[in-house]
């Protein structure tokens, strides 16, 4: 009797305690709704941007494949050989050097070359690695560049936009707890869709159903992009997760002498082969630096990792290996980061990986939009709130940064409509070509392109300087002077005021080479103040 009585007070206690914690559950839970949707709903616009780019950037090469037909390679048979590539591209373009070829994600995607031509304007040259034929060029800003780089910084400055679009990933694991600690019933709301109920029912449960399904999706966006976040703070702080690249050292660079001489890239494929045998080659990088080597990258049996972790660093005269770096050997930050971009873009299992991400992208992509129109549904406000306004200046600076800073990164510079070529003059292995800038009335513009090539290769140039003089005496010194180290070829292009172009009656050109010597040429000018343009 009185344990029975015992086990029926006990029962009471326990309905009660239920009926006094009940709402105390019910208030947490509808706490988390809220912040749910308030994460959902006033960040939306800049969390669909970066969603929206992010998907579309995924088979952003296959959209350039159907914008631009240059990327269309035929499917035969066999490669034909890297050198096959690199003469085609020199007989489409022989005005060009090639500054990288290689591999893009997939066979029926053409090789690809980043080329510069001798007025130092670069493009891409696109040739079939089936036929070695050139298929045709590009631009620098191709639809995968756009949206790489608005997903990535939002064409912002790094140090500004990277950030800002990686912290997305700490609102998606808001989202993420927030959502499943509302949600109940998992199983049933991943199979439930209603279509009779009314379309805010309908979009209600695809919401459910699409966030659930895609929680591996959500968790691997999640962790990639914490460490794009930590990689980026690591490199401010002065640390790269990169292996170290080698340089050449300036005994090295002395003992090339005058010229260095430009190896076939038949030649470059076989060292590599030689020094990592196991390595399949992707992609070539020719020096655009003095101490540069050629670097060749390419895959081994682990699909899952960049090319770039994989690589050999060549001697770029004897083609001597100088560091070979094997992706089982290097540290686990930097296999880490070789494996960030294949998982963040689906790319490492080709066209097949790309599409399942692109397809639980754009799930991810209608969360975002379909958990905004709930909320608008339920509150029925049209007012913009605070911080829908504290997201306005970061798309304005995305728009401003985008048209101002990125995309005149990829306008070609101003150039010259014509030009006059004066004495070529020749010292030893060293020839020089200057190139006077003339406009449409073939008046002088102040602008000097200067060809300096070298027997067998290109000059082992170590600084280079010009002045403009009158009567020995200089009057000022060239301002933006810059040199590009091309494979054939070197060119520096200067800029002088119009007005000491007028008064001059030479123009000295001086290069110090990396082998010791020192090499001053000048030319007479004689212009008449009706040969120079207006100010």
């Amino acid at each position: 009797m009185n344990k029975q009585l015992s086990k029926t007070r006990a029962l009471e206690r326990l309905r009660l305690s239920k009926e006094i914690l009940a709402p105390k559950q019910s208030s947490q839970r509808q706490k988390l709704f809220k912040l749910h949707s308030w994460v959902g709903f006033h960040l939306a616009l800049l969390m669909s941007l970066v969603l929206a780019t992010g998907t579309i950037a995924t088979v952003s090469n296959e959209i350039d494949w159907l914008v631009h037909p240059a990327l269309r390679a035929s499917s035969d048979d066999a490669h034909v050989p890297w050198q096959t590539m690199t003469d085609a591209i020199k007989k489409y373009s022989p005005d060009s050097s090639v500054l990288s070829l290689e591999a893009l994600e997939g066979d029926y995607l053409a090789y690809r070359a980043r080329v510069r031509d001798s007025k130092g304007l670069q493009k891409y040259i696109y040739v079939d690695q089936w036929s070695g034929k050139v298929t045709g060029t590009t631009s620098l800003l191709t639809v995968q560049r756009f949206l790489r780089d608005l997903h990535r910084y939002l064409f912002m400055p790094a140090v500004l936009g990277l950030p800002i679009v990686t912290s997305m990933s700490f609102i998606l694991i808001i989202s993420i707890y927030t959502g499943l600690k509302t949600s109940r019933n998992w199983t049933t709301l991943m199979t439930r869709i209603r279509l009779t109920k009314g379309i805010r029912v309908l979009i209600g449960d695809a919401h459910k159903a699409f966030g659930l399904w895609a929680i591996w999706f959500l968790v691997l966006m999640i962790v990639t992009s914490i460490w794009y976040l930590v990689e980026f703070g690591a490199a401010v702080s002065g640390t790269r997760f990169e292996p170290d690249r080698p340089t050449l050292s300036a005994q090295d660079l002395e003992s090339f002498g005058d010229v260095i001489n430009t190896p076939a890239t038949s030649d470059i494929v076989a060292a590599a082969k030689d020094a990592y045998p196991q390595l399949k080659i992707s992609s070539i990088r020719f020096p655009t630096r003095a101490n540069q080597p050629i670097t060749v990258l390419g895959m081994t049996n682990n699909l899952i990792l960049r090319s770039r972790a994989n690589r050999v660093f060549l001697d770029p005269q004897s083609l001597r290996p100088i560091k070979i770096q094997r992706s089982e050997n290097i540290a686990w930050v930097a296999w880490i980061n070789e494996i960030a971009d294949p998982l963040h873009f689906g790319s490492f299992g080709g066209l097949i990986t790309k599409l399942i991400w692109f397809v639980f992208g754009l799930s991810l992509t209608a969360l975002s939009l379909t958990g905004v129109w709930l909320t608008w549904k339920r509150t029925k406000t049209k007012a913009v709130s605070k911080a829908q306004y504290a997201t306005m200046p970061v798309l304005i600076l995305a728009l401003l940064f985008g048209y101002f800073s990125w995309y005149q990164r990829y306008i070609p510079s101003f150039e010259p409509e014509s030009e006059m070529q004066l004495t070529m003059l020749k010292e030893d292995a060293i020839t020089v070509s200057p190139m006077l800038g003339l406009n449409q009335n073939k008046q002088a513009l102040g602008h000097v392109r200067f060809l300096i090539s070298g027997d067998g290769g290109r000059p082992n140039i170590k600084k280079i300087s010009t002045t403009l003089s009158v009567d020995n005496i200089d009057l000022t010194d060239a301002h933006k002077l810059k040199l590009a180290r091309l494979s054939n070829v070197s060119v520096a292009k200067v800029i002088f005021s119009k007005s000491n172009l007028a008064k001059a009656d030479s123009i000295t050109l001086i290069l110090e080479l990396y082998s010791g010597r020192r090499i001053t040429l000048a030319w007479p000018l004689n212009l008449s103040s009706q040969q120079i343009a207006d100010e």
